[in-house]
């Protein structure tokens, strides 16, 4: 029996060990490693957008943003990724090819470029001024970040209470330091050895529950599945009204605005910008050709009507419908992040307190019970 409680001792310590060494800070997990990129990568692109703003040709402009992180101490590390990226963009345009394509085709690795590549490619396509597209894309990069900050700062309530939460289990040996019960008389029985795994076993349950409730409360709004079509959500429908918005300003037409825009997008957003856009060149009406669309368009499609209908330029629409489909997904998020909070209490009840028990309380009343018989 003192062998099995032995043994069991140096799991548990090695559980604990696990569950509280302190880490090295990596770049490439955690979220204050994600925002630190993210936040690199916003400054490079500010950067771009100040030089374009000086009266720079984007040539010279991705040059001095190359220069100026590598002669800043690590700035050059900021980010490799991007790093990368804007070295090809200057091969690119000291070669007289459209730097568009490079910004788009890295958009998979780094999706905050998103908004920036389509801004690119359409001023390309379009033949209009880019200083004023680089600066409203980095803008809306930076709303965006805005709107991220925000929802973390909800979540961090909940993140905190999981915490506490999965310190309830880990709570044993304190206590049982603290009324004189050794590590081996509170772990030392079997019975007690086999409560404390079903009870570490209830917090590991609790812990994927809570995490798992979480992560959907914060996951976002997805469009309806459509075979074959990839998957988008009610952001990239919002990033898409915003660069509709783009194109109509530069002087294109609806229908050249809606198919611009499909040619730099994401897989699923362009298959429902190409039906929309094959429709009205069949002659269908407006109403049929956004019928062959997911309902998430029709902010969108509402504003193009009403422009249509009334003969008034639709950019201002379409931005308004894009900044309305963004803020109300943005407090959808945020409001749901809310509640997560409160629907935290489910695994609290189930799951750890439950191991709290067999945790500490049974163990500690198995070790104190004989001394209060001998007494």
């Amino acid at each position: 029996m003192s062998r099995v409680g032995a043994i069991f001792l140096l799991l548990l310590a090695v559980i604990f060990a696990a569950v509280l060494w302190p880490r090295r800070p990596s770049s490439r997990r955690g979220p204050l490693a994600r925002a630190d990129s993210e936040e690199a990568v916003a400054r490079a692109l500010e950067s771009v957008a100040m030089c374009l703003q000086a009266g720079l040709t984007p040539l010279q402009a991705i040059e001095t943003v190359i220069e100026a992180a590598g002669a800043s101490p690590g700035a050059g590390d900021a980010h490799p990724q991007l790093s990368a990226v804007l070295v090809e963009v200057r091969r690119a345009l000291s070669r007289g090819e459209p730097a568009g394509k490079v910004w788009v085709r890295h958009t998979r690795q780094l999706p905050v470029l998103r908004l920036v590549a389509g801004a690119w490619s359409l001023t390309e396509a379009s033949g209009s001024a880019l200083r004023p597209a680089m600066t409203w894309s980095v803008a809306q990069v930076r709303a965006k970040r805005s709107a991220k900050e925000r929802l973390d700062a909800v979540t961090a309530g909940a993140k905190s209470s999981m915490g506490l939460m999965l310190l309830l289990p880990l709570s044993g040996l304190p206590i049982g330091a603290l009324v004189g019960v050794t590590p081996r008389e509170l772990y030392g029985s079997l019975a007690a050895a086999i409560s404390c795994v079903l009870g570490v076993c209830f917090a590991g349950g609790g812990l994927i529950l809570a995490r798992g409730m979480l992560r959907r409360a914060v996951r976002p709004r997805a469009l309806a599945r459509a075979a074959g079509d990839g998957s988008a959500t009610y952001d990239d429908v919002a990033d898409a009204a915003m660069l509709v918005t783009l194109s109509l300003r530069s002087g294109a037409g609806v229908v050249e605005a809606l198919a611009a825009v499909a040619d730099v997008s994401i897989a699923r957003v362009r298959t429902e910008l190409r039906r929309v856009v094959a429709a009205y060149r069949w002659g269908r009406s407006h109403r049929d050709a956004w019928s062959y669309a997911d309902p998430a368009w029709q902010p969108l499609a509402s504003a193009l009507g009403l422009a249509l209908e009334h003969g008034a330029a639709p950019a201002e629409a379409v931005a308004a419908a894009g900044e309305r489909l963004a803020a109300s997904e943005g407090a959808r998020l945020e409001a749901a992040a809310g509640r997560a909070g409160t629907f935290l209490l489910v695994p609290l009840a189930v799951m750890f307190l439950p191991s709290f028990a067999l945790t500490t309380m049974i163990p500690l009343t198995m070790a104190l019970v004989p001394r209060g018989a001998s007494g």
